[in-house]
């Protein structure tokens, strides 16, 4: 934020209320009114809508995950009916849970009487709803409680309630709302009955992006020319009702914007005006947002980089995170693959997503960039198979490349336990991304098992820049040899040594008749004292061989993250 953004904006929060900390709870009828019906659908409400909720939470079935009491149950991967649904249900009941959301594509009847008989809430969700941005939605739906109401209509609207600052500015301008952030995604939206929306505008909310289609592209350059209200009664490529939309700015710095589907009545100036002075408010309410989500990211990831790093308490650290520090700890990096500037642009979005998918998997997760790496801790607990946090890590890769365009990679260090150890982890992974560097055609992530003798020979080449001695030999003469004389007997040793000494084997890979390859061996011999009856000499030979391949390869003298 520039700095006369920064001065406007303290001075019209330092007069904020009390925070009411005795408020009541969140119910889910709340969250349901600020969902609508269109993400979700109750199926079975044994104990009705007034009853408290808490925050969402992935359930994974494989390590029957704890369950907060009042918790969001998202059951991911599990089908609506049968008996992995009825103990996701049974489990949730046990644990004093709200309620369980199920992706359900046909009838629910099933699944209805299974949680009327538990006495568990269930909702459903349309199938085409990604996981995890049902899980941000249903974190950013929850009414905000730490701000007391300061009158009514938008100016009673709880500091940093996006979606009832939605729904006050759909009840004051007369249409169905939208708030969206600089990148056209949807931070919340109205949900008053009666306003009509259009097909672009639901698949907007499901999929939390705004379509990017050429169309669309040009109504957000046209908007980014003043701070006036815009009208827009067509777009190329779709179909849309007519829209208001206005800049949500402060200062020179554009925050987001607003839009209002037009309903049956045309909304005329006086629904401008208003939609001016919505912006205005807006602009608090979302600086609000961002300033309590920075200062939680900032705090959580300085706390993690010293952990990496290995500074302060580790054990104070992984309290102070939020982390049991007898649970065992994964560390998962991962890395832009392009230009120093592109880089810059990217990777706050790649943090981002990152730490939504992380948070999603494992609530107390957290993540940070360090240089030119985004590095994320998970708890492990031991019923979590190692494949499971492949599996994350290749979704993450997966869809940031899609939404950045930018092919990224990422490397997972081994399971440690105990907070000292993180430091190692982190290490492994660096040596991980570094040897997916150095690998033309590498996979886009890997494990430090997948690389394991790759990151031995990158640690022992590292070692060979730093101790140049070690490099000398046997081996670095019969290079120089070849480089002068224009022989290949560098080849013949390398394949005798892979062939195990078979001679057979070695000389057919190189393409020559075994007895041409028995005299170029007593060559060898004879030119440079090798002894091949010594066992250390061919380990020595082998390690050296293999080096001055490794360091042929591109990216090998790549520097550390």
């Amino acid at each position: 934020m520039s700095p006369a953004a920064a001065r406007k904006a303290r001075a019209q929060t330092k007069a904020k209320p009390v925070p009411d900390r005795d408020a009541p709870p969140t119910t889910l009828r709340q969250l349901l009114d600020n969902l609508g019906p269109s993400v979700g659908q109750i199926v079975a409400a044994p104990r009705g809508l007034d009853i408290p909720v808490g925050e969402p939470l992935i359930y994974d079935p494989l390590e029957r995950s704890a369950v907060d009491r009042d918790s969001i149950v998202l059951a991911v991967g599990t089908p609506a009916e049968g008996q992995a649904a009825r103990r996701v249900i049974a489990d949730a009941a046990a644990a004093g849970a709200a309620l369980v959301v199920f992706k359900l594509h046909e009838g629910p009847s099933a699944t209805a009487h299974d949680a009327e008989e538990a006495g568990m809430t269930v909702l459903a969700v349309p199938g085409e709803m990604s996981w995890t941005h049902l899980f941000s939605l249903l974190t950013r739906a929850m009414p905000l409680r730490d701000e007391p109401a300061g009158g009514s209509g938008i100016a009673g609207v709880p500091m940093g309630d996006l979606f009832a600052l939605a729904n006050a500015i759909a009840a004051m301008v007369g249409g169905a709302v939208t708030i969206e952030d600089p990148k056209a995604r949807v931070l919340a939206y109205s949900n008053l009955e009666g306003q009509r929306i259009d097909e672009p505008r639901q698949r907007s909310i499901l999929g939390r992006q705004v379509p990017d289609m050429p169309g669309v592209r040009a109504l957000y350059r046209s908007l980014a020319g003043d701070d006036s209200v815009h009208r827009f009664d067509t777009v190329e490529g779709l179909e849309i009702y007519p829209r208001l939309a206005v800049p949500v700015r402060v200062a020179d710095e554009t925050l987001g914007s607003i839009w209002v589907v037009e309903g049956t009545k045309r909304l005329g100036k006086d629904a401008e005006r208003a939609l001016l002075e919505a912006a205005r408010v807006a602009a608090l309410h979302m600086i609000h947002v961002r300033s309590s989500r920075d200062i939680e990211r900032r705090m959580r990831g300085d706390l993690l980089r010293s952990l990496l790093e290995g500074r302060g308490s580790a054990e104070s650290i992984l309290e102070r995170l939020g982390i049991d520090p007898r649970v065992a700890l994964a560390v998962v990096a991962f890395e832009l693959q392009t230009d120093a500037l592109q880089e810059d642009l990217h990777r706050e979005r790649l943090v981002d997503l990152v730490a939504l998918y992380c948070e999603a998997f494992r609530r107390r997760a957290a993540c940070v960039s360090i240089a030119r790496t985004v590095y994320a801790l998970l708890p492990a607990p031991r019923s979590l198979a190692e494949d499971r946090i492949e599996t994350l890590a290749q979704e993450i890769v997966e869809h940031a490349s899609s939404t950045l365009h930018v092919p990224i990679r990422a490397a997972i260090g081994s399971t440690v336990t105990g907070a000292r150890m993180v430091p190692r982890a982190r290490a492994e992974a660096d040596r991980v991304l570094r040897v997916l560097a150095a690998g033309p055609g590498s996979p886009t992530v890997a494990t430090i098992a997948d690389v394991g003798s790759r990151a031995v020979l990158l640690e022992l080449h590292e070692v060979t820049r730093d101790h140049p001695d070690l490099a000398r030999g046997q081996v670095q003469a019969v290079v120089a040899y070849d480089a002068e004389h224009g022989t290949d007997d560098r080849t013949t040793l390398q394949a005798y040594l892979d062939a195990f000494g078979d001679i057979r084997t070695a000389s057919a890979r190189i393409g020559v008749h075994p007895n041409t390859f028995r005299y170029r061996l007593r060559r060898l011999v004879e030119l440079f004292g090798i002894k091949f009856s010594d066992p250390d000499d061919r380990l020595v030979l082998g390690l050296q061989l293999r080096l001055l391949r490794y360091a042929a390869e591109p990216g090998s003298d790549r520097p550390r993250a």
